[in-house]
């Protein structure tokens, strides 16, 4: 990747400053891989709606900011609720599959333009239309996923609670927060926009392939990989998938794991991710989701641009 880590420039400081006249240390620090001239902080806000997200306004020339869930797990570029489809396609947005939390299901359609933090992204074609609850009237009214962070560099701040727009990929990580005591591994985004990091566990002796997420709690585990090798127990209620499968959970207290040779131990959750996704084993690429309550702990930087995820200890 072509590029260079870049410092503080006075125009990221003056940004900073927008948002908050006393930014902590961290924040200045992340922006130390904002480039000069030509990139957009983005306020983010957390909402409680099945454990903690980041939401972020969308303009979408309704009258009205819709809020999208910034989603790392997902590799949809957007999707939309039906309220929000309704509006944009003025009319019913037609059923094509059982899909998502209402008798509504899944349908498509071509979103014309949406803004995000003074950008615009035009001619959106085959958008998923589905809803989360069967009423459709929630806290989040749709999402963007891996395909959006990746081709709109972004950098997902948990510290500073902001989403850069437009940074420019580093071949090496960002000094500054390397000296602000910040460890960075590396990412991989597959042709499939699946994102993974490698992580080390020592129930299983061997290190596997993870999720960096913005959503979810502190760590997700897929089940059948983990189940004879870390205590756990059953939760009360299975989960519900859009896919319209209920895997049971299951619940450790406490998971030992390493990344880049730091260690932590997480409380955990576990499920079978082929089952939640209806899919087959075999075409399982992530084993384990480390969300958002962990990132906030840890003060992370997720760098889609520069395909890295900085933490501390």
């Amino acid at each position: 990747m072509k590029g260079r880590t870049l410092l503080l420039p006075a125009l990221a400081a003056a940004a900073t400053l927008a948002f908050s006249s006393q930014p902590a240390p961290e924040a200045r620090h992340a922006a130390s891989i904002m480039p000069p001239g030509d990139s957009t902080r983005v306020p983010l806000r957390t909402v409680l709606f099945s454990g903690h997200r980041y939401i972020v306004d969308a303009d979408f020339g309704l009258g009205r900011h819709v809020p999208l869930m910034v989603h790392g797990n997902s590799r949809l570029f957007l999707s939309v609720t039906h309220a929000v489809g309704e509006r944009i396609a003025g009319g019913p947005v037609t059923r094509v599959e059982e899909y998502g939390y209402s008798a509504r299901g899944k349908g498509f359609l071509t979103v014309p333009a949406m803004r995000v933090g003074g950008r615009t992204f035009a001619d959106l074609h085959d958008v998923p239309v589905f809803d989360f609850t069967e009423e459709g009237d929630t806290l989040v009214q749709g999402m963007l996923g891996v395909p959006f962070l990746v081709s709109a560099g972004a950098i997902v701040d948990f510290t500073s609670d902001v989403m850069i727009l437009g940074a420019t990929p580093t071949e090496e990580p960002a000094r500054d927060l390397l000296d602000a005591g910040y460890t960075a591994t590396k990412l991989t985004i597959e042709a499939d926009d699946r994102v993974t990091l490698r992580a080390h566990f020592p129930s299983l002796g061997r290190a596997v392939a993870i999720t960096p997420s913005t959503v979810s709690s502190a760590l997700t585990l897929h089940r059948p990989l983990f189940a004879g090798n870390v205590p756990m127990r059953k939760a009360d209620s299975p989960d519900q998938s859009p896919s319209r499968t209920s895997p049971d959970v299951y619940l450790s207290d406490q998971v030992a794991f390493e990344i880049e040779g730091v260690g932590f131990h997480a409380p955990a959750s576990f499920e079978d991710f082929a089952e939640y996704g209806a899919v087959p084993e075999a075409e399982l690429e992530s084993f384990g989701i480390l969300g958002y309550d962990w990132m906030k702990e840890h003060h992370a930087i997720i760098d889609y641009a520069g395909r890295r995820l900085y933490f501390k200890p």
